[in-house]
């Protein structure tokens, strides 16, 4: 490929992260159908505040070869509940063989999240004979397609509309018919709570029905959430609540920002100061190793898995910058050594890349078998670093290879960049 080809390509590159990077509610990411708001950085509970919640699930009834499946139904289900449109930062995950801790940054309500997420959600259709004795039926919360809140036209009283699946619906037919010829009464109940307990005047054909009885539609909101993300397979209890104040969240983002900025700036200095014109290159890389960054975990957003940043994300990211800059630092020591053998600006850049290769490589991936270790030791906190660190990483090997060295492939065709003193190389270090 021409060196003015991945010059264009760079530049096409970087004008697409300052788009990601910076949205404002932009026409463009609104046609590329990207939601803006699902759009951003997730942060933790210690960058935003909030609380986290530990439950203990019962898996004494579940087989053993069952019991992974039956934990990730429990975390699908409490991820639905808390988190129905999916874009916020919720994070429901496993901590250990049978415990789930589930993160809510920002929650002011943290009791109608523990009343929300420890419901149990069994939703059950009964039969009412004229004798008053409710009769079980084989339709539950599993036949319900949907479910929506909604105010009652007439009554102005909230309701949840639901609409039974496809198989369920003959079968809804078939019972509020069958009640309707008793002059009886359709019981549905969810938790022992009844949500309506009334006669059916005609059989419901279309598989559409309301439920009633809530104190206000913000009940009914919260009800229609359960009966849409569906039941637990088995019972769980709160064993561990902890919250982080908000003020102290704020304070974490902004100590952590100032520290970024003054590492990021007294590296940058560090490097144009030392390496002069290759100090130049490595900033400009640095800076779209950056934006590189910023851009996955925003990205991340728009996933089922998002990235959730945290003070020890932070701390792998401001890390993984040395390392970024450790690559540049080896490839330019290999640089001037060429330069001062005799070889011309030109032919150093290729072999200072070539021979600094094997060193960035190696030293690079076991950085990333570490990260993996510490990843698989399934603490959060531990996670959330040798995530951050894996991506940077990567992400430094991709810019040090490929954007310094075709910036300083085009730098070394100009007048300046041809010469070693552009480098902090003295005349008489070069051999003639």
């Amino acid at each position: 490929m021409k060196l003015k080809t991945k010059l264009y390509l760079i530049l096409a590159l970087v004008v697409v992260l300052i788009l990601i990077a910076l949205p404002r509610e932009d026409k463009i990411l609104s046609a590329l159908g990207i939601n803006n708001s699902a759009l951003k950085v997730r942060l933790g509970l210690d960058l935003q505040g909030g609380a986290s919640l530990t439950y203990q699930a019962d898996l004494s009834k579940i087989p053993q070869e069952d019991k992974a499946k039956a934990l990730d139904g429990v975390i699908n289900v409490i991820n639905k509940r808390v988190n129905p449109s999916g874009t916020s930062e919720v994070v429901v995950q496993t901590s250990g063989s049978d415990r789930v801790t589930v993160q809510l940054p920002g929650v002011k309500d943290i009791d109608q999240a523990i009343g929300t997420i420890g419901k149990t959600a069994q939703l059950t259709f009964l039969s009412v004979g004229p004798d008053n004795i409710p009769q079980t039926t084989d339709l539950g919360g599993n036949d319900l397609e949907s479910a929506n809140a909604d105010i009652d036209t007439q009554t102005g009283q909230p309701i949840v509309s639901f609409q039974m699946k496809g198989g369920a619906v003959q079968k809804f037919a078939d019972l509020t018919k069958k009640i309707n010829q008793e002059n009886g009464r359709l019981l549905i109940i969810l938790d022992n709570e009844p949500l309506f307990n009334g006669t059916v005047s005609t059989p419901i054909t279309d598989g559409k029905g309301q439920m009633q009885g809530f104190k206000d539609i913000k009940d009914a909101q919260q009800t229609a959430v359960l009966l849409n993300a569906g039941a637990l397979p088995v019972p769980i209890e709160l064993v561990e609540q902890r919250t982080v104040g908000a003020t102290l969240g704020q304070e974490s983002i902004e100590k952590s920002l100032v520290a970024g900025a003054i590492g990021l700036i007294a590296v940058l200095v560090f490097m144009i100061v030392y390496y002069r014109l290759a100090g130049l290159v490595a900033g400009a890389a640095l800076l779209i190793y950056t934006l590189l960054i910023l851009d996955i975990f925003k990205i991340s957003g728009i996933t089922q898995s998002p990235i959730v940043l945290t003070l020890a994300g932070i701390a792998g990211f401001v890390l993984s910058i040395g390392m970024a800059v450790d690559a540049n630092i080896l490839i330019f020591e290999r640089m001037k050594e060429e330069v001062r053998e005799g070889s011309s600006v030109s032919a150093a850049v290729d072999s200072g890349f070539k021979r600094a290769w094997s060193s960035i490589r190696d030293s690079n991936v076991s950085t990333l078998i570490t990260c993996l270790i510490l990843y698989i030791s399934g603490i959060p906190i531990i996670k959330g670093f040798a995530v951050t660190l894996a991506i940077g990483v990567v992400v430094s090997m991709f810019t040090a290879i490929t954007i310094s060295k075709t910036f300083m492939q085009a730098i070394v065709q100009t007048k300046i960049g041809s010469r070693p003193s552009s480098y902090r190389i003295k005349d008489q270090e070069v051999e003639k």
